[in-house]
Parts: C-alpha cells; structure tokens; sequence
C-alpha cells in the first residue's frame, strides 16, 4: 500500500474518530428548571440558587443561578439551560448575605463581567479585603426538590430571621 493510499484512508477515518470525542457530560439530557425566589411578598433580586444533586441521580448536574431584578432564576448546568432529573437541595442565599468587604480594585476590575465570582471573592475577603460587620442572622434557606420529566418551576419564598430549611412553598408548579 502506497503512502498516498494510506493518507487518504486516514483521512477517511479521522471524522469518524474524531465524533466519539467531547465530554459525555455536554449529552446529558437536561430539563428547564426555573423560579422565583421572594421574601415577604417581593422579589429577590441577585439571590444565588444552588442545586445540589442527590447522590443517587442517574445524572451528577450540579446547577445554579443568580436572580434577576424580578427574582427570577433560571437553573444551568455548565453553560446549558437546565438540570437532570431527579432529587435536588437547593441552596438559597440572598444578595444581602455577602459580607459587606472592600476589595482591591484589582479585584474589582478583574470580575467585573462576573458578578458571582465577585461576590465569592468578597466573600472570601479579596485580595487585600477587609471584612466589615457581616449580617446579624443568616437568612440563607435550603429546600428539597425533585426534577421530574418536563422540567421544573418552582418558586421560594425565604423568610426573615435566622436559617431555615424547609420544603418549597407550593406556589410553583411541576410542569
């Protein structure tokens, strides 16, 4: 066989070898998963949402999002839209919750575009941070969920005083 030959059959090859590569997580199958988060009867805005996924889930998609200026949230798993099925705590932590720190403009100017990393590098302390009186009482709230076929919109009402854990209030509807 020529070496001619043996280039052009590579060649004929190479996309079939190449389609079994990528990262099996990016084909997970995922569903929408949104919400509202509220805290006496208004929206929460820049509130961080956590899933967390129950370790029997056929499918790991550990998910969050941050609140918009209504309280709505749309859940993501990497940079895709949704989660896997299954059983889920979620994590709820309002914008107000992040320590009051200064940080380095540095720090500033390098997570400009990322308003979460921001606020986990104050929450860190920063480069350079100074940590101020953090919030009297932890108004962070924790909710069981279960993702089923056709997605999942739920909504969390959080509730002042001190940490709470308690089951999604109802007002959101399984799809």
């Amino acid at each position: 066989m020529s070496p001619l030959q043996i280039a052009r059959r590579l060649a004929l090859l190479a996309p079939l070898a190449l389609a079994g590569c990528g990262d099996p997580e990016d084909s997970y199958p995922l569903v929408p998963v949104t919400g509202k988060v509220t805290r006496d009867g208004g929206f929460v805005s820049g509130a961080s949402v956590s899933f967390l996924p129950d370790p029997g889930n056929s499918y790991q998609t550990p998910g969050g999002a941050t609140t918009d200026s209504s309280g709505v949230f749309v859940a993501r798993f990497r940079d895709r839209d949704g989660l896997a099925l299954g059983k889920y705590k979620v994590l709820v932590i309002p914008d107000d919750e992040t320590p009051d720190v200064e940080v380095d403009a540095s720090v500033e100017e390098a997570f400009k575009d990322d308003p979460i990393m921001l606020r986990e590098m104050k929450r860190a302390g920063g480069q350079g941070g100074r940590k101020r009186k953090p919030p009297a009482a932890s108004r962070k709230a924790e909710f069981d969920v279960e993702v089923v076929s056709g997605g999942l919109e739920r909504d969390f009402e959080l509730k002042q005083g001190a940490s709470q854990q308690a089951e999604a209030d109802g007002k959101g509807a399984r799809r």
